[in-house]
């Protein structure tokens, strides 16, 4: 989940930053310490977790008594739950965070937002704000 949002992050940020002229000011931010700050992460995480639990238990009185290909089914059936839990929730983070840095980036007047560890020097620190932003 970590390398898609950084990627999608990076995309998202060479299209701004190669749209908006050459001297665009530009910021910076810690994916690291969004990634353990936010909250909706935190939130989501947790959500993800539960949910995971609730399919695992509902996937094992399921496959009581059952063998073979009939168990195979059940198991497939339960993997392809647990993917759609798994990429709602990539889907709802991506979301928050696209919100999150398009808000910071017009409130600083920024041309573009990018991964701190990507940018050997330079660049406005909005992690903070990032952060806050994020529901």
């Amino acid at each position: 989940m970590k390398k898609i949002i950084a990627g999608l992050m990076v995309a998202a940020a060479m299209l701004t930053f190669g749209c908006s002229g050459r001297n665009a000011a530009f910021g910076v931010v810690d994916m690291r310490k969004v990634e353990t700050e936010a909250a909706v992460i935190k939130t989501t995480k947790e959500d993800v977790t539960a949910k995971m639990k609730e399919l695992k238990e509902q996937m094992d009185k399921d496959m009581a008594g059952k063998q073979g290909e009939e168990a195979s089914k059940i198991a497939e059936d339960y993997s392809a739950k647990a993917q759609l839990v798994q990429s709602e929730a990539q889907n709802k983070l991506k979301a928050s965070l696209d919100t999150a840095l398009n808000q910071v980036a017009k409130e600083k007047n920024l041309g573009a937002i990018m991964i701190k560890e990507a940018v050997p020097q330079g660049g406005t620190d909005v992690t903070k704000e990032v952060i806050e932003k994020m529901k």
